[in-house]
């Protein structure tokens, strides 16, 4: 059995929803002629753990690891912190620093990184390296190592390279950052043997940037969802009547991208017009909240009515969403917001649970109108719309409690690392 390095920076015990797809992927790899072998970080500098995913790697995986520089995460935010209140010196510093580190501050995992992967493909001998990202630092010194000893690389973008240069929180916006993404992307991408991403307009994007030639290199692999996870008591739609209170759900972080400020504002406005409902209405938010996004929720009229319970494990995240009656996603319209597709969205359209949905035209938008059906889409800026999608949800939720979605068993992780595998097979010649 051929084997394959799959160098994953997001790898368990960190947490997040951007680690279930390497995690799914090293579960079900050997079901298709390949073994893999992992590298990641050990001492992860990272705002979120999750155990709960280790269950899903088979026990004999060999894991290896590397340290990073990086300072922990907890040192970082409260270097924000001060740099936030303290300003001068502590702010230029904070805005030389994102300078330096580019493309981004995982660059000091490079020293550790470089030197555990030369030992793993001396130890290993695999026949392909695999990188997924972000951090988008990563794909530089595998794609580099594996020129140097002949071994093909294959690219995952997870997200947009650009885009998450535009949004992430801390980012440098010098225009030379912008010239040096560009500069590393065109060597990795020059350097890789294929490139897979989680949407296809991802693939469009490097072939606009980078030229039409790169196509041919590129594969579309969604995320998706595992049939393992949800192989628990089901809570049938309608459960809910006889507690009398509607449970509307929010998975995943609260930033900038995702934010919830425009439901906020129109779920604080039924309330007002109808404060009965205070009783019944139940928001519950899972997943971490920015310091940027807490005001929306910080509302009056919300705070009642709002419990925010922050990062869980994703196996009781899973049985919260088969616990709701509406599941919320949201997605600014932010430039290149459009090529975005929720990891959670999969989970979503899995759970068979009505989907409110507040988005721009786009991939993700297209993917659960046309392959889940079960939803409610306004566009994210339309107070108005929001406000009697909303209105028309709670008032009617006997009705929307028994609507069902299309089958989606086509996203299942397995079927989707069989599209991995046949990518390695091309690239190592099998």
């Amino acid at each position: 059995m051929n084997k394959v390095v799959i160098v994953a920076y997001g790898f368990p015990p960190v947490g997040g929803a951007g680690v279930q797809r390497p995690v799914k992927f090293v579960k079900f790899l050997r079901r298709f002629g390949w073994e893999p072998v992992v590298l990641t970080v050990s001492n992860p500098s990272v705002p979120l753990l999750d155990t709960s995913m280790q269950k899903d790697i088979p026990a004999d995986i060999k894991i290896y690891k590397a340290r990073t520089l990086e300072p922990s995460y907890k040192a970082k935010q409260t270097f924000k912190a001060a740099k936030d209140t303290g300003g001068g010196l502590k702010a230029l510093i904070k805005k030389y620093l994102s300078m330096f580190l580019l493309p981004d501050p995982q660059i000091l995992w490079w020293p550790g990184l470089v030197v555990e992967l030369i030992k793993v493909i001396k130890t290993e001998k695999p026949a392909c390296l695999f990188v997924t990202a972000p951090p988008f630092s990563s794909f530089i010194p595998v794609a580099a190592i594996g020129k140097l000893f002949g071994i093909p690389v294959v690219l995952d973008y997870r997200d947009e390279w650009v885009f998450s240069r535009n949004t992430w929180e801390n980012s440098s916006r010098a225009s030379i950052a912008f010239f040096l993404d560009k500069v590393m992307e065109r060597f990795v991408l020059n350097n890789c043997q294929a490139f897979t991403t989680a949407t296809q307009s991802y693939i469009e994007s490097i072939v606009t940037h980078y030229g039409d030639d790169l196509k041919s290199k590129g594969t579309v692999i969604t995320n998706g969802y595992d049939a393992d996870d949800f192989v628990i008591p089901v809570i049938e739609p309608g459960s809910n009547l006889e507690s009398n209170i509607i449970n509307i759900i929010y998975a995943g972080t609260v930033w900038k991208a995702t934010s919830l400020d425009s439901f906020c504002r129109c779920l604080s406005q039924f309330l007002v017009l109808n404060p009965s409902m205070k009783k019944h209405v139940r928001l519950k938010v899972y997943g971490r909240v920015v310091a940027e996004e807490r005001a929306c929720l910080e509302d009056e009229n919300i705070k009642e009515v709002t419990e925010c319970y922050g990062y869980i494990e994703h196996d009781k995240l899973v049985a919260e969403m088969f616990n709701a009656d509406i599941l919320l996603l949201t997605l600014s319209d932010l430039p290149g917001a459009n090529k975005i597709i929720h990891g959670k969205a999969f989970e979503y359209m899995a759970s068979g649970r009505h989907i409110f949905a507040l988005l721009p035209e786009g991939e993700v938008q297209k993917l659960i109108s046309e392959h889940y059906g079960n939803v409610t889409i306004v566009h994210p800026d339309d107070d108005k719309a929001i406000y009697q999608a909303l209105d028309y949800l709670i008032n009617n939720i006997d009705v929307v409690r028994n609507l069902r979605g299309k089958d989606v068993t086509g996203f299942l992780r397995e079927n989707l690392t069989a599209k991995l595998a046949a990518v390695y097979n091309r690239v190592a010649g099998n």
